[in-house]
């Protein structure tokens, strides 16, 4: 098989294998990883996963502690850089797959803080593995500690209902979780879910609006993402190899991807309004826009404009 043909094999078994389990990485790619991205700052990768940690002369804030097994390892990559203890774990959202690993934090000490619309959520979807937040808050927040800061700002329900983005003070970075991934081309690429699901279509472009007058605003110039971006090496030793791509990009990614969502969904509104049914729009609407994104997959992609035209036909 060509190596460009094996490549894109690996690739789509990425694609299937990664929302079942956190842990499934490409051949070649590390299962995990820790990096240092400025001063006192960092990211863990815990297979699929990224989390972003801060190191301070009083203590260590982190997000997102992801799962039971990948929380032991996040807490040994920590204490491979400093003796300091987890003082905060700030949740970025609800949704299990990101936060079920707190409870060895909670043990340490931690204090556990989301917006507060997560206390809904994990009420209404129980999970024995999941913390409860001790500090909640409605709009914007400063988790603060030593000379640095976290800080936390809501938009309204997007991806899901509670999702913040964060901004590791002094630098210049925003850390945005599944709503906006950086990608090496740029570009809009295919969500892994085309059902794309506890999804709020009506906020969803305002949500990205607000947040890049936030980034304009404050001088931001860089993202920082929460998952896993395979891609093809190009150095010629790994020549056929995938490697994980830098774990951030240009703060131009959001606006990118604002114009990904506003594209797609005012093509779906405008077809049902010239006349065809909600559950024909997949089947008549020129994809050929969007043929060059990044894991462009027809079937996919009829699915995610199937879930846009129901959404615009019962309003969920």
């Amino acid at each position: 098989m060509p190596i460009a043909g094996a490549l894109l094999v690996l690739l789509s078994l990425w694609i299937v294998a990664a929302p079942a389990s956190a842990q499934f990485v490409p051949p070649g790619i590390e299962r995990t990883e820790t990096r240092q991205i400025a001063e006192g700052l960092y990211t863990y990768r815990w297979g699929a996963y990224r989390s972003l940690f801060m190191v301070t002369d009083e203590g260590v804030i982190i997000t997102d502690p992801i799962s039971p097994e990948a929380a032991v390892e996040y807490r040994a990559a920590i204490a491979a850089i400093t003796d300091k203890p987890v003082r905060y774990v700030v949740y970025s959202h609800a949704h299990w797959d990101h936060i079920r690993g707190g409870q060895l934090f909670k043990d340490e000490g931690a204090e556990f803080v989301a917006q507060e619309r997560c206390i809904d959520n994990i009420n209404s979807s129980p999970d024995a593995d999941i913390v409860m937040p001790d500090t909640t808050f409605a709009d914007t927040y400063s988790v603060e500690l030593g000379d640095q800061s976290l800080d936390l700002y809501y938009f309204g329900p997007s991806h899901g209902t509670c999702l913040i983005v964060m901004i590791p003070r002094p630098h210049k970075m925003i850390y945005t979780v599944d709503l906006v991934t950086p990608r090496p081309a740029g570009g809009g690429y295919l969500p892994w879910d085309p059902q794309v699901a506890d999804f709020h279509f009506y906020n969803a472009v305002d949500y990205l609006r607000a947040v890049e007058a936030l980034a304009e605003q404050e001088e931001l110039d860089t993202v920082i993402g929460a998952h896993l971006v395979p891609l093809p090496s190009d150095d010629p030793k790994r020549r056929g190899q995938l490697i994980g791509a830098d774990p951030t990009g240009p703060i131009s990614t959001i606006r990118e991807r604002r114009e990904f969502w506003e594209g797609i969904m005012s093509a779906v509104i405008a077809e049902m309004d010239s006349g065809t049914d909600s559950f024909l729009v997949s089947s008549r609407l020129d994809l050929s826009p969007w043929q060059d994104i990044r894991g462009f997959n027809k079937r996919k992609f009829k699915q995610l404009v199937d879930r846009i035209a129901a959404y615009y036909a019962i309003g969920k």
